[in-house]
């Protein structure tokens, strides 16, 4: 990451640029695969959920303040200067961890087989098929966001900004609040999610000429969005039965996929149908891991007999 942030900022040529963004997109790969697994490590048990739950209301908190931070940095001083100051942040970061982290030694290494052994395990398949769901569905909708109210709602600059800040601070609480309910049942958490992403799509396609609702339909999609990290990484952990770093390292694939395979269909959709159909896309998504979920849940019930 300080390597990408470096490379960027001294940059002279497009393709050293590009080649920069592509050493952070590795850089990110191996963050979320051991960030995500690293509370249950530190904090066994359920505490680990709580440990997991502050490591992405972090992440949250830091995608929200990190993009206009870097907004104002840019325009005062210059793009150079945005990357300048991620590689210093980065730097600080490191020596923080270097300092307060325990050293947790590292799990066996999963090979090909193995994950090929994870990802044919029913269940493990079901988490990833909702997860992949509800990220294609995110994604799809939430990058064609901004247009869509432009189009329909006829919200524009400061508006707008204040509409997508606001988006992320219920994004936070949704993290917070995804963390307790994961704690109590990882399942249940991530059903609650999908009914909140499908609600809130859905209430958009319907209310986007409304302000007095769009904010509020606004702030249950991001709550819902918020939710999504930490409930699928508890259901996760409970999937993998001693597995994390593998089931984890298979998540973090599937997730990548999905935000990039979002949004790409988002824009194949809008393109020829108008930005609804991404938000359209974005609730069949949505209800479509809600059944998953469903269908995990149903089949992971233990059947009664009566003799």
């Amino acid at each position: 990451m300080l390597a990408s942030n470096l490379i960027v900022a001294l940059s002279t040529h497009f393709w050293l640029t590009l080649a920069g963004r592509v050493l952070l997109g590795f850089a990110l790969g191996g963050f979320w695969t051991i960030a995500g697994s690293l509370g249950p490590r530190l904090r066994p048990g359920k505490e680990g959920v709580k440990a997991t739950a502050y490591v992405l209301a972090g992440v949250s908190i830091g995608t929200v303040a990190g993009i206009p931070a870097g907004t104002l940095i840019g325009e005062a001083f210059g793009w150079r200067a945005a990357f300048e100051t991620a590689a210093v942040v980065t730097v600080a970061v490191g020596l923080l961890i270097a300092t307060f982290l325990p050293a947790l030694p590292g799990e066996r290494s999963a090979g090909i087989s193995q994950m090929l052994s994870l990802a044919g395990e029913q269940r493990i398949r079901r988490m990833f098929a909702a997860a992949l769901l509800i990220y294609v569905g995110h994604f799809a909708a939430y990058t064609y966001l901004a247009p869509f109210v432009q189009e329909f709602a006829h919200i524009q600059g400061q508006a707008l900004g204040a509409l997508l800040f606001a988006f992320g601070l219920a994004a936070v609480a949704g993290n917070l609040a995804g963390g307790a309910l994961a704690a109590r049942s990882a399942q249940s958490s991530v059903l609650i999610m999908t009914l909140l992403m499908l609600g809130s799509l859905t209430a958009l396609l319907m209310f986007v000429g409304n302000p007095w609702l769009l904010w509020p339909v606004i702030l249950v999609w991001g709550f819902a969005f918020g939710m999504i990290p930490i409930t699928t990484q508890i259901w996760c952990f409970e999937a993998s039965n001693d597995r994390v770093e593998g089931v984890q390292a298979l998540l973090v694939c599937v997730v990548n996929l999905s935000i990039g395979g979002g949004a790409f269909i988002g824009g194949v959709v809008s393109g020829r149908a108008g930005f609804t159909a991404a938000i359209v896309i974005g609730a069949v998504c949505a209800a479509l891991s809600m059944f998953t979920v469903i269908l995990a849940m149903r089949s992971s019930r233990p059947v009664s007999c009566i003799d």
